[in-house]
Protein backbone atom coordinates (compact mmCIF):
# COMPACT_ATOMS: atom_id res chain seq x y z
CA UNK A 1 0.00 0.00 0.00
CA UNK A 2 2.82 2.36 0.87
CA UNK A 3 4.55 1.68 -2.46
CA UNK A 4 1.30 2.25 -4.36
CA UNK A 5 0.73 5.51 -2.51
CA UNK A 6 4.25 6.71 -3.33
CA UNK A 7 3.72 5.88 -7.01
CA UNK A 8 0.42 7.75 -7.02
CA UNK A 9 1.99 10.81 -5.47
CA UNK A 10 4.87 10.59 -7.97
CA UNK A 11 2.48 10.43 -10.91
CA UNK A 12 0.53 13.39 -9.54
CA UNK A 13 3.77 15.32 -9.09
CA UNK A 14 4.75 14.65 -12.71
CA UNK A 15 1.34 15.81 -13.96
CA UNK A 16 1.52 19.02 -11.92
CA UNK A 17 5.10 19.68 -13.05
CA UNK A 18 4.20 19.15 -16.68
CA UNK A 19 1.19 21.45 -16.33
CA UNK A 20 3.29 24.20 -14.73
CA UNK A 21 5.90 23.85 -17.45
CA UNK A 22 3.27 24.18 -20.15
CA UNK A 23 1.82 27.24 -18.44
CA UNK A 24 5.27 28.81 -18.24
CA UNK A 25 5.89 28.14 -21.91
CA UNK A 26 2.49 29.58 -22.79
CA UNK A 27 3.21 32.67 -20.71
CA UNK A 28 6.54 33.11 -22.48
CA UNK A 29 4.84 32.81 -25.86
CA UNK A 30 2.25 35.34 -24.74
CA UNK A 31 4.94 37.81 -23.69
CA UNK A 32 6.76 37.38 -26.99
CA UNK A 33 3.51 37.85 -28.88
CA UNK A 34 2.82 41.05 -26.95
CA UNK A 35 6.32 42.27 -27.74
CA UNK A 36 5.45 41.97 -31.43
CA UNK A 37 2.03 43.61 -31.00
CA UNK A 38 2.50 47.35 -31.61
CA UNK A 39 -0.97 48.20 -30.28
CA UNK A 40 -1.05 46.86 -26.74
CA UNK A 41 1.43 49.42 -25.38
CA UNK A 42 0.12 52.54 -27.11
CA UNK A 43 -1.54 53.96 -24.01
CA UNK A 44 1.55 53.48 -21.85
CA UNK A 45 4.10 55.16 -24.15
CA UNK A 46 5.55 58.53 -23.20
CA UNK A 47 4.85 61.49 -25.47
CA UNK A 48 8.47 61.45 -26.68
CA UNK A 49 8.14 57.77 -27.58
CA UNK A 50 4.87 58.44 -29.39
CA UNK A 51 6.47 61.26 -31.40
CA UNK A 52 9.45 59.11 -32.33
CA UNK A 53 7.25 56.26 -33.54
CA UNK A 54 5.13 58.66 -35.55
CA UNK A 55 8.26 59.93 -37.29
CA UNK A 56 9.34 56.39 -38.08
CA UNK A 57 6.02 55.61 -39.77
CA UNK A 58 5.80 58.95 -41.59
CA UNK A 59 9.33 58.55 -42.91
CA UNK A 60 8.47 55.09 -44.19
CA UNK A 61 5.47 56.37 -46.15
CA UNK A 62 7.43 59.37 -47.46
CA UNK A 63 10.34 57.24 -48.59
CA UNK A 64 8.26 54.81 -50.65
CA UNK A 65 5.52 57.10 -51.94
CA UNK A 66 7.05 57.99 -55.33
CA UNK A 67 7.98 54.39 -56.12
CA UNK A 68 4.49 53.23 -55.21
CA UNK A 69 2.83 55.90 -57.37
CA UNK A 70 5.12 55.11 -60.31
CA UNK A 71 4.42 51.39 -60.02
CA UNK A 72 0.64 51.83 -59.86
CA UNK A 73 0.38 54.41 -62.64
CA UNK A 74 2.89 52.62 -64.84
CA UNK A 75 1.31 49.18 -64.70
CA UNK A 76 -2.29 50.43 -64.84
CA UNK A 77 -1.47 52.61 -67.84
CA UNK A 78 0.48 49.80 -69.49
CA UNK A 79 -2.30 47.25 -69.07
CA UNK A 80 -4.94 49.69 -70.33
CA UNK A 81 -2.84 50.58 -73.39
CA UNK A 82 -2.15 46.92 -74.18
CA UNK A 83 -5.77 45.92 -73.69
CA UNK A 84 -6.97 48.77 -75.88
CA UNK A 85 -4.62 47.71 -78.67
CA UNK A 86 -5.82 44.12 -78.33
CA UNK A 87 -9.42 45.29 -78.53
CA UNK A 88 -8.71 47.13 -81.79
CA UNK A 89 -7.03 44.02 -83.20
CA UNK A 90 -10.00 41.87 -82.15
CA UNK A 91 -12.37 44.22 -84.01
CA UNK A 92 -10.23 44.04 -87.16
CA UNK A 93 -10.07 40.24 -86.92
CA UNK A 94 -13.86 40.06 -86.66
CA UNK A 95 -14.26 42.24 -89.73
CA UNK A 96 -11.79 40.09 -91.69
CA UNK A 97 -13.57 36.84 -90.76
CA UNK A 98 -10.81 35.47 -88.49
CA UNK A 99 -12.67 34.23 -85.42
CA UNK A 100 -9.57 32.49 -84.05
CA UNK A 101 -7.64 35.77 -83.90
CA UNK A 102 -10.71 37.62 -82.66
CA UNK A 103 -10.86 35.19 -79.72
CA UNK A 104 -7.13 35.50 -79.01
CA UNK A 105 -7.10 39.29 -78.99
CA UNK A 106 -10.40 39.66 -77.11
CA UNK A 107 -9.27 37.13 -74.48
CA UNK A 108 -6.04 38.97 -73.82
CA UNK A 109 -7.80 42.34 -73.85
CA UNK A 110 -10.22 41.12 -71.19
CA UNK A 111 -7.32 39.98 -69.04
CA UNK A 112 -5.52 43.31 -69.42
CA UNK A 113 -8.57 45.36 -68.49
CA UNK A 114 -9.26 43.08 -65.52
CA UNK A 115 -5.72 43.52 -64.20
CA UNK A 116 -5.83 47.28 -64.67
CA UNK A 117 -9.14 47.43 -62.81
CA UNK A 118 -7.77 45.26 -60.02
CA UNK A 119 -4.73 47.48 -59.51
CA UNK A 120 -6.98 50.54 -59.56
CA UNK A 121 -9.41 49.33 -56.89
CA UNK A 122 -6.95 47.62 -54.51
CA UNK A 123 -6.29 50.14 -51.70
CA UNK A 124 -3.14 52.15 -52.45
CA UNK A 125 -2.23 53.25 -48.93
CA UNK A 126 1.43 53.40 -49.90
CA UNK A 127 0.61 56.18 -52.39
CA UNK A 128 -1.62 58.44 -50.29
CA UNK A 129 -0.67 57.42 -46.76
CA UNK A 130 1.97 60.16 -46.35
CA UNK A 131 -0.46 62.95 -47.22
CA UNK A 132 -3.19 61.46 -45.06
CA UNK A 133 -0.85 61.36 -42.07
CA UNK A 134 0.33 64.92 -42.68
CA UNK A 135 -3.26 66.15 -42.37
CA UNK A 136 -3.91 64.43 -39.03
CA UNK A 137 -3.91 66.63 -35.95
CA UNK A 138 -0.85 66.25 -33.70
CA UNK A 139 -1.09 69.42 -31.62
CA UNK A 140 -1.58 67.72 -28.24
CA UNK A 141 -0.27 64.56 -26.60
CA UNK A 142 -3.71 62.97 -26.89
CA UNK A 143 -3.94 63.87 -30.57
CA UNK A 144 -0.46 62.47 -31.21
CA UNK A 145 -1.38 59.21 -29.50
CA UNK A 146 -4.55 58.93 -31.61
CA UNK A 147 -2.52 59.74 -34.69
CA UNK A 148 -0.01 57.00 -33.83
CA UNK A 149 -2.84 54.51 -33.45
CA UNK A 150 -4.18 55.50 -36.87
CA UNK A 151 -0.70 55.51 -38.44
CA UNK A 152 0.03 52.04 -37.07
CA UNK A 153 -3.16 50.61 -38.59
CA UNK A 154 -2.42 52.39 -41.85
CA UNK A 155 1.09 50.99 -42.02
CA UNK A 156 -0.02 47.45 -41.17
CA UNK A 157 -2.74 47.44 -43.83
CA UNK A 158 -0.45 49.01 -46.39
CA UNK A 159 2.16 46.32 -45.70
CA UNK A 160 -0.45 43.58 -46.17
CA UNK A 161 -1.44 44.97 -49.56
CA UNK A 162 2.17 45.19 -50.69
CA UNK A 163 2.74 41.64 -49.49
CA UNK A 164 -0.28 40.47 -51.50
CA UNK A 165 0.84 42.24 -54.67
CA UNK A 166 4.35 40.80 -54.49
CA UNK A 167 3.39 37.17 -53.89
CA UNK A 168 4.23 34.40 -56.34
CA UNK A 169 0.63 33.20 -56.47
CA UNK A 170 -0.13 36.07 -58.84
CA UNK A 171 2.44 34.68 -61.26
CA UNK A 172 0.67 31.33 -61.03
CA UNK A 173 -2.59 33.03 -61.97
CA UNK A 174 -0.89 34.54 -65.02
CA UNK A 175 0.39 31.12 -66.06
CA UNK A 176 -3.06 29.58 -65.60
CA UNK A 177 -4.72 32.38 -67.58
CA UNK A 178 -2.28 31.99 -70.47
CA UNK A 179 -2.50 28.20 -70.57
CA UNK A 180 -6.31 28.25 -70.49
CA UNK A 181 -6.65 30.74 -73.35
CA UNK A 182 -3.89 29.27 -75.49
CA UNK A 183 -5.25 25.75 -75.09
CA UNK A 184 -8.78 26.76 -76.06
CA UNK A 185 -7.52 28.45 -79.22
CA UNK A 186 -5.20 25.59 -80.12
CA UNK A 187 -7.94 22.97 -79.69
CA UNK A 188 -10.79 24.87 -81.32
CA UNK A 189 -8.77 26.27 -84.23
CA UNK A 190 -5.79 23.93 -84.71
CA UNK A 191 -3.06 25.27 -86.95
CA UNK A 192 -4.46 28.81 -87.13
CA UNK A 193 -1.93 31.62 -86.48
CA UNK A 194 0.37 29.52 -84.32
CA UNK A 195 2.47 32.54 -83.37
CA UNK A 196 -0.58 34.20 -81.86
CA UNK A 197 -1.34 30.98 -79.98
CA UNK A 198 2.21 30.87 -78.60
CA UNK A 199 1.94 34.49 -77.48
CA UNK A 200 -1.24 33.66 -75.60
CA UNK A 201 0.76 31.16 -73.55
CA UNK A 202 3.75 33.45 -73.00
CA UNK A 203 2.52 37.04 -72.57
CA UNK A 204 0.30 36.65 -69.45
CA UNK A 205 2.95 34.98 -67.25
CA UNK A 206 5.62 37.44 -68.44
CA UNK A 207 3.45 40.43 -67.54
CA UNK A 208 2.43 38.87 -64.22
CA UNK A 209 6.07 38.19 -63.35
CA UNK A 210 7.08 41.75 -64.18
CA UNK A 211 4.22 43.14 -62.11
CA UNK A 212 5.07 41.04 -59.07
CA UNK A 213 8.84 41.44 -59.16
CA UNK A 214 8.61 45.23 -59.52
CA UNK A 215 5.98 45.69 -56.79
CA UNK A 216 7.15 47.98 -53.95
CA UNK A 217 7.87 46.28 -50.61
CA UNK A 218 9.19 49.08 -48.41
CA UNK A 219 6.15 48.98 -46.11
CA UNK A 220 6.48 45.21 -45.71
CA UNK A 221 10.09 45.53 -44.56
CA UNK A 222 9.51 48.63 -42.44
CA UNK A 223 6.46 47.09 -40.77
CA UNK A 224 8.46 44.06 -39.65
CA UNK A 225 11.16 46.34 -38.30
CA UNK A 226 8.66 48.62 -36.59
CA UNK A 227 6.87 45.71 -34.89
CA UNK A 228 10.17 44.71 -33.34
CA UNK A 229 10.67 48.07 -31.65
CA UNK A 230 7.16 49.52 -31.24
CA UNK A 231 6.70 48.33 -27.68
CA UNK A 232 10.34 48.31 -26.69
CA UNK A 233 11.54 50.54 -23.88
CA UNK A 234 14.38 51.73 -26.09
CA UNK A 235 13.94 54.43 -28.68
CA UNK A 236 16.14 57.10 -30.14
CA UNK A 237 15.62 60.82 -30.54
CA UNK A 238 15.83 61.92 -34.17
CA UNK A 239 15.82 65.62 -33.34
CA UNK A 240 19.42 65.80 -32.18
CA UNK A 241 22.14 66.94 -34.54
CA UNK A 242 24.52 64.43 -36.01
CA UNK A 243 24.04 60.88 -37.30
CA UNK A 244 20.87 58.96 -36.43
CA UNK A 245 21.49 55.44 -35.16
CA UNK A 246 18.57 53.05 -35.50
CA UNK A 247 18.55 49.53 -34.09
CA UNK A 248 15.56 47.23 -33.94
CA UNK A 249 14.72 43.55 -33.80
CA UNK A 250 11.92 41.71 -35.56
CA UNK A 251 10.94 38.11 -36.36
CA UNK A 252 12.98 38.37 -39.57
CA UNK A 253 16.16 39.40 -37.75
CA UNK A 254 18.06 42.46 -36.56
CA UNK A 255 18.26 45.79 -38.33
CA UNK A 256 20.90 48.48 -37.81
CA UNK A 257 21.21 51.67 -39.81
CA UNK A 258 23.00 55.01 -39.63
CA UNK A 259 21.63 58.06 -41.40
CA UNK A 260 22.99 61.61 -41.54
Amino acid sequence: MAVTSIHSWFRAFRVVSATLALLAIAAGWSERAQAQDPYFCLDSLSDDAVSYRLRRIEQSFDRGRHDAIGWRVGWIGGYVALASAQTALAIDAARDGRPWDRFAFAYQAAGGFALALGLAVIPARDTWGAKRLAKRDASTPEARRDKLRYATRLMERGAKVQELLSRGELIGLGVAFGVAGGTVKAVKWPGKTRLNTALMYVIPPILATGTVLSAPRNLVEDWESYRGMACSERYYNNDVEGPDFDFSMSPSGMRFSVSF
